[in-house]
């Protein structure tokens, strides 16, 4: 797994020119959402900026694993069914690695802990249970991206590495954004900089651990798989036959039948009946 972990790094700064153009959208929303949050600005559109923001979220999640996955089409909407089981699987993990923090904090807030204090030993207790769960879970995103939805048996089994491993990956790539999230500079643009950009370390994990492990469920290849697939049969001459051909089997010779002669029949002359003359009539 760690591994995994270097070789999504070395992706995420592989591709960050790829990266810095798709999100652009996402973040000259985040910097307009930042702009209207004052109350003396226009509110309606701070509404309509929390309202887009999850959508352009997730149309920027999709279009860089498209490309990172070697899609020809990187258009988010070109699957609507795809794009809406995203979104709501995103929304849905979310809520599950970040709930404990809020309920910590609750917690430690009950037993008279500053709001400081509480929120750092929050995020601390939250990495073994919270992000260890947020990184398993949000394997299926990729999944979802190339259409194959797996059962819960299916995705446990696929996900089914030793603990410590996926805590590696709690730690070392969940936690920094987190870090990031609370602790970045005191420049509200910065910090929209800096926070928006290390989310997209996650997207290269998950494609990452995707291109190295093959699925355990039935009839299924990894996109960079068949890319490569396609790229042999365009590549390949037409006039090229495969070079396994099935055999056509020889077919069996029927014995010749014998012909029967067929025994002449003979025709029976019949005689024919001379006619009565008829003598002249005497008076």
């Amino acid at each position: 797994m760690l591994t995994t972990i270097i070789d999504s790094y070395k992706l995420f700064f592989k591709q960050f020119k790829t990266i810095f153009i798709l999100s652009l959208p996402l973040l000259v929303l985040s910097v307009a959402n930042l702009y209207f949050q004052p109350a003396s600005k226009i509110i309606y559109c701070s509404y309509a900026i929390m309202l887009l923001m999850p959508l352009v979220n997730a149309a920027t999640d999709i279009s860089i694993y498209r490309k990172l996955f070697q899609y020809n089409i990187i258009n988010p909407l070109s699957n609507i069914n795809a794009f809406v089981i995203y979104l709501l699987a995103q929304i849905l993990i979310g809520i599950i690695g970040t709930l404990p923090i809020y309920l910590f904090q609750y917690l430690f807030l009950l037993c008279g802990m500053s709001a400081f204090w509480s929120l750092a030993c929050a995020v601390l207790l939250n990495i073994p249970s919270g992000f260890y769960v947020m990184a398993r879970l949000n394997i299926i995103l990729p999944l979802i991206i190339q259409n194959k939805v797996p059962s819960w048996k299916e995705f446990v089994k696929y996900t089914a590495q030793p603990y410590s491993q996926w805590l590696f990956v709690a730690v070392l790539v969940y936690f920094p954004y987190v870090l990031l999230h609370y602790l970045s500079a005191p420049c509200p643009y910065t910090h929209i900089l800096v926070t928006t950009y290390s989310m997209f370390v996650f997207i290269c994990f998950n494609v990452t651990y995707v291109n190295n492990h093959r699925l355990g469920f039935a009839n299924y290849k990894p996109v960079k798989d068949l890319v490569q697939e396609a790229e042999v049969i365009i590549s390949a001459p037409e006039s090229v036959k495969p070079e396994k051909e099935v055999a056509k089997a020889p077919k069996k010779a029927q014995p010749k039948k014998t012909p029967v002669k067929k025994v002449p029949v003979k025709k029976t002359a019949t005689k024919k009946t001379p006619k009565p003359k008829l003598k002249p009539a005497t008076v």
